[in-house]
């Protein structure tokens, strides 16, 4: 009777963990996940790359690139960039071999111009090459490979591939001074951090697109600004730098009024350490708003020496 009662009981444990199993399975299905990555767009002048930094979300890691297609497919959010596609071009398929990707598009996908043809390969691979699941791109069109202004064939490109030996964008190495929370104090704590601009997107804009990504040194300082935010915009007019946030921006990052002062002078303080930046104007979707949680957020800013760590 005993050895009876514990095979029952030992079955209905076995029911209740398989019974808990799905549940949690069920519960993590279709849960959204998202991360910030940078597309690549043509400047106003279509004469080379602009980034925007947009915030993907996906449920499986195998739809992002479909999704980041698509995004560059539907063109830029900020006005003053280009797309890169006319609007009737096609993706044909995708193939996905380890961390190589080929893309196939419609055969409108070509223009007259080479050069620009091939800068809308780098733009795709400059974009795709920032998710951890694809190391390589080809783009090719109906299933031919894209020939170059050279006559050769472009074939697989990762980002290291890419000098952009033209005239029509640069490639220059800057240091940037970036602030983010110390750990240990309510401070702000300076961290240097070398990049590679590669088009012709205000350095300003990649002042701010990095404090997005996060400190490098995560045992010693902790990020203030949230991952999702989304920057449309940066540059300087007259020694005052406009920096532009899509709508959300005061949602995902005002908590508290320690935390808040920290969000908006790691933005200041690090643009103020390039030369040409005096004043910060924040915006969001373009306007002035009133508050930033209790902060007046309509003014000018300027660096903050105090809130810096010694």
């Amino acid at each position: 009777m005993v050895k009876k009662r514990y095979i029952i009981s030992f079955a209905a444990a076995l029911i209740i963990i398989i019974v808990t199993l799905l549940i949690i399975g069920e519960s993590n299905q279709g849960k959204q996940k998202s991360i910030n990555i940078d597309l690549y767009y043509f400047n106003e002048e279509n004469t080379a790359l602009a980034s925007e930094n947009t915030n993907i979300e996906y449920e499986d890691k195998d739809e992002l690139v479909r999704i980041v297609l698509d995004k560059l497919l539907q063109g830029p959010s900020n006005s003053k960039n280009k797309p890169l596609f006319n609007t009737d071009v096609q993706i044909l398929s995708i193939t996905q071999d380890g961390k190589n990707v080929t893309i196939d598009f419609s055969e409108n996908y070509l223009t007259k111009d080479d050069s620009r043809d091939s800068l809308t390969v780098y733009a795709i691979v400059k974009s795709l090459c920032q998710l951890k699941t694809v190391n390589r791109v080809m783009v090719t069109v109906d299933g031919n490979e894209i020939i170059a202004s050279d006559g050769t064939t472009l074939g697989f490109i990762s980002n290291d591939d890419m000098d952009f030996e033209s005239d029509t964008t640069t490639q220059d190495s800057t240091v940037l001074t970036l602030y983010f929370a110390d750990l240990d104090s309510d401070k702000l704590i300076s961290e240097k951090r070398t990049i590679k601009i590669t088009d012709t997107v205000p350095t300003e804009q990649y002042v701010v697109n990095e404090l997005i990504k996060g400190t490098q040194y995560p045992d010693i300082a902790r990020n203030v600004i949230s991952s999702d935010t989304v920057l449309v915009s940066a540059q300087t007019t007259d020694n005052t730098c406009f920096v532009n946030f899509k709508s959300g921006f005061v949602e995902k990052n005002a908590k508290d009024n320690t935390n808040d002062e920290l969000v908006i002078y790691s933005i200041v303080n690090s643009l103020c350490e390039l030369k040409d930046v005096s004043f910060v104007q924040f915006l969001v979707d373009g306007k002035k708003i009133e508050k930033f949680g209790n902060m007046n957020f309509t003014d000018f800013f300027i660096k903050n020496e105090a809130l810096i760590e010694s």
